[in-house]
Order: structure tokens, then sequence, then C-alpha cells
């Protein structure tokens, strides 16, 4: 195979990868009050991560070798029809895993931080929010300890 050969097949690679991401990343959002499977789905996506970036080396080491001194763009425009039609829809399509799985990222570290929020809300009526159990007025008495650490 050729240096055009081995990109295409880098940038749908890339593309297989990202998909793999959003799907992952969308069954952590049904799951994301059980954090084992948070864990495990993240756990899953560090994989996947680690041989995108592989993926994505190679990608930029192709890239360089087809199109020196060029951008992406100036490249595009300087590829033949047959060419262009055939990389153009896998380029769209990996801009759209990218966007896809950046916005499932920001919810889901939204959800994370409301089920957190949650969690903290549910220990402080649990255990009471007597204020900081270091400082006091002088003179005043502490009320009850709680048998619950409140350190994280």
């Amino acid at each position: 195979m050729g240096i055009w050969e081995d990109f295409v097949v880098v940038i749908q690679k890339e593309n297989d990868l990202l998909s793999k991401l959003v799907d992952l990343s969308t069954e952590k959002q049904k799951k994301i009050n059980d954090a084992q499977e948070v864990v495990r789905y993240a756990s899953e996506e560090q994989n996947i991560l680690v041989q995108l970036e592989e993926i994505d080396k190679e990608r930029a080491i192709l890239f360089d070798a087809l199109a020196p001194g060029l951008d992406l763009e100036d490249w595009l425009q300087s590829l033949d029809e047959e060419k262009e039609k055939i990389i153009t829809p896998l380029i769209l399509r990996l801009v759209e895993n990218i966007g896809e799985l950046q916005r499932l990222n920001d919810l889901n570290q939204e959800l994370l931080a409301q089920s957190l929020s949650f969690v903290e809300f549910s220990l402080n009526i649990l255990i009471g929010d007597d204020g900081s159990p270091t400082y006091q007025r002088p003179g005043a008495n502490a009320r009850g300890k709680s048998i619950f650490d409140r350190k994280v």
C-alpha cells in the first residue's frame, strides 16, 4: 500500500475508535449513578484513548508525508476529484465524531457533578451540617459529636 491508502485506513481507524468512544460515553451516561459501571467505562475509554493516540501519531506522520508544509484546507483543495471524494466524507465524519464526543463528555461531567452534589447533600442531611468541626465561637459548646468522619 502507498502513503495515500495508509492515510485513508488511518482516518477510518480513527473514526472507528471515536465511534467506540461515543458509544461508551452514551452507555456511561445511562449508568452515571453506578460508580462501578462508571469506573469500568472509564477504564475502557482509557484503553481506546491509548490506541487513538497511537493512530493519531501515525496519521500526523502520514499527513506530513502527503502534504509537506500544507495545512488541511490547502491540502484538500490540491487533491484531485477522486481523492477528494474519498477523503472529504471521512474527515467530515471525524469532525462530527469529535464534536459528538465533546458534547457527551461535557454532559457526562455535568451529570457527575450533579450526582456528587446530591451525595454531598445526602451526607449533610444524615450527619448534619454544623459548620466547621475545627473552629467555633469562643465559649460556644460543641453540639453532639457525629459518628461519621466528614473528611473525604
